[in-house]
C-alpha cells in the first residue's frame, strides 16, 4: 500500500492545511466548559483536557481524541466536534495525549485509559452517567479510540472513528507507524498485528460508527471497508458512512454531514434519556 503515513509529503500537507475541525451540527442544549484539566497527577501539557458540561444531567459522555500521526496536533482540533456534541446534551471530555517517538505504543491508549478513569471519577461534578460512554477520534486518534474501545468493551458502549488505519500490516515502511511502534513492519510483524484494531473485533465488541473519505490519499478508504467487514463477520452492529467529495484532511475539517450522521448514531445508541 503506497499511502497512509508511508508518504510523509501528504502528512506534511495535512498538518499545514488543517488547523481545527470546522464541521458542525449544532443542537439547542446549553452547556459550560472548563479548560486546563490535568487528568493525570502530572502537570504536563500533553496530559491536559477540556470538559463540556450540559445544563441537564446525568447525561451520556463522549471522550474525544485528536489526530496527527501520534506525533503532533492537540485537542483544539476537536473543538468544533466537542461543541456540537455538547449542544446536543452530551458531556464531552476532549483530551491531549503523549507523542511518539518519545512515547511509543501503547502510551496514547494508556493515556486515554487514564482520561477515562478521571472522567468517571468526576462523574457527579460533570453531570456524567458513567455507565454510558462513547469515544470519538479521527486519523491516528481514530486508531487510539478503536483500539481502546475493543480492548475495554466493558467501559465503552459506542465508538465513532474516522479516517483511521485499522490494520498496520498494510504498511511496510511508514515513518509514522515505525516511530509509534519503534520498528518497521518486517522487523516486528507480530507487534504490528497486535497494535491493529482489525484483529481485536469480537462478538461482544462495542458498536462502531466508521466514516472515511472515498478519495482519501493518506489513509486508504479500503481500511474502513475492511474494518467494517470484521464487525459484519462477527455479527456486531456497525455503520459506515462514506464521505464522497473530500480527501483525508478536508473530510475531517469540512464534512458537516459526517459529524451530523455520527451524532445521530450516538443519539440512537446513547440517547440522553436511558
Amino acid at each position: 500500500m503506497k499511502y497512509f503515513y508511508q508518504n510523509a509529503f501528504w502528512m506534511s500537507l495535512l498538518l499545514l492545511s488543517v488547523n481545527v475541525s470546522c464541521a458542525t451540527y449544532m443542537g439547542d442544549k446549553r452547556f459550560t466548559s472548563k479548560e486546563n484539566i490535568y487528568y493525570k497527577n502530572v502537570q504536563q501539557e500533553r496530559l491536559k483536557a477540556k470538559v463540556y458540561i450540559p445544563e441537564a444531567g446525568p447525561a451520556p459522555g463522549v471522550i474525544l481524541v485528536h489526530g496527527g500521526g501520534w506525533q503532533t496536533r492537540d485537542l483544539d482540533d476537536m473543538e468544533s466536534i466537542a461543541q456540537s456534541l455538547a449542544s446536543h446534551g452530551y458531556v464531552v471530555f476532549n483530551i491531549n495525549y503523549r507523542f511518539s517517538p518519545e512515547f511509543k505504543h501503547p502510551t496514547p491508549i494508556n493515556d486515554l485509559g487514564d482520561a477515562h478513569d478521571y472522567f468517571v471519577k468526576h462523574a457527579k461534578e460533570y453531570k456524567l452517567d458513567p455507565k454510558r460512554l462513547a469515544l470519538w477520534g479521527y486519523s491516528s486518534g481514530g486508531h487510539t479510540v478503536s483500539y481502546f474501545g475493543l480492548k475495554n468493551k466493558d467501559k465503552v458502549k459506542v465508538v465513532v472513528t474516522g479516517g483511521a488505519p485499522y490494520d498496520f500490516t498494510w504498511y511496510t515502511h511508514s515513518p509514522y507507524i515505525s516511530k509509534y511502534l519503534g520498528k518497521f513492519r518486517d522487523e516486528a510483524l507480530a507487534e504490528y498485528i497486535a497494535a491493529s484494531p482489525s484483529y481485536l473485533v469480537e462478538k461482544d465488541s462495542p458498536t462502531f460508527f466508521i466514516y472515511h473519505a472515498i478519495s482519501d490519499k493518506l489513509v486508504e478508504y479500503a481500511q474502513a471497508t475492511s474494518f467494517e467487514a470484521k464487525f459484519l463477520e462477527k455479527g456486531v452492529p456497525v455503520k459506515r458512512f462514506d464521505v464522497s467529495f473530500w480527501g483525508h484532511g478536508n473530510a475531517f475539517a469540512f464534512s458537516d454531514e459526517a459529524v451530523k450522521q455520527a451524532i445521530l448514531f450516538l443519539k440512537e445508541k446513547l440517547p440522553l434519556t436511558p
